[in-house]
């Protein structure tokens, strides 16, 4: 992030801050008030439009960090534009990979939270293997089981490091609007929303990094190079 702000933060916020607006002017689904059918098209369009600008932008970044990951010092990041051109081929199987982990997250959170849990972290990075490995999305869920498999600590750090960091900017916001009582709460909605993209810019490069350590590693134990039981830690 701090090599590549313009791309990796500057771009990314731009293309999200249109969709954020643009909801802020939409009456919300879950405000007072008829909402008509006009309004419920525009709120599908906004929320679905902002959603594929997040799969993109998190397609190109994963293409960005494996284009440095283990480079030495100096080494060029890959060209955005080509980043872009990759990650927009790749927007469709994440779009099916993301909705049916979600699917199958909430499908086992029906049952008890435990199991929607392990779920969650079996498939943790499904997205991963979906953008770079050439792959299905039942390839990526494949892939994700085997990555995963006894790594639970390490998921659980990932995960509540990648919590805090969102929560910290909602909790802001909400202190924002007892702070300062001449703004409306949808302001601050507002505010939530351009800045999470920044936020999750720097968790999408750890998670990625994340993966391609462990990808590096389960290499090494194919290749014998490594002690088994060495990378389960």
């Amino acid at each position: 992030v701090r090599r590549d702000a313009v791309q990796s933060l500057l771009v990314p916020f731009l293309l999200h801050v249109p969709w954020a607006l643009g909801q802020s002017k939409l009456q919300g689904l879950d405000e007072p008030g008829e909402l008509t059918a006009h309004d419920l098209y525009l709120n599908c369009v906004v929320l679905l439009g902002d959603f594929i600008v997040s799969l993109l932008v998190a397609a190109m970044l994963r293409f960005r960090a494996r284009s440095v990951y283990n480079a030495p010092p100096g080494t060029p990041v890959a060209g955005a534009w080509q980043c872009y051109a990759r990650g927009a081929k790749r927007v469709p199987r994440l779009f099916v990979t993301e909705s049916l982990r979600n699917l199958a997250m909430f499908g086992a959170g029906l049952f008890l939270l435990l199991p929607g849990v392990w779920v969650g972290f079996r498939l943790s990075l499904a997205t991963e293997a979906a953008v770079l490995r050439d792959t299905s999305a039942f390839g990526a869920f494949r892939r994700s089981f085997e990555l995963t498999a006894a790594r639970l600590e390490r998921w659980l750090e990932m995960t509540t490091i990648s919590v805090v960091l969102v929560l910290t900017i909602l909790f802001a916001c909400v202190v924002g609007f007892f702070v300062v009582p001449a703004t409306s709460w949808s302001t601050w909605a507002t505010v939530a929303l351009c800045v999470l993209p920044l936020v999750m810019t720097v968790i999408q490069y750890a998670w990625t990094f994340f993966y391609l350590r462990l990808e590096e590693i389960d290499a090494q134990f194919i290749a014998g190079s490594i002690p088994p039981g060495a990378g389960t830690a």
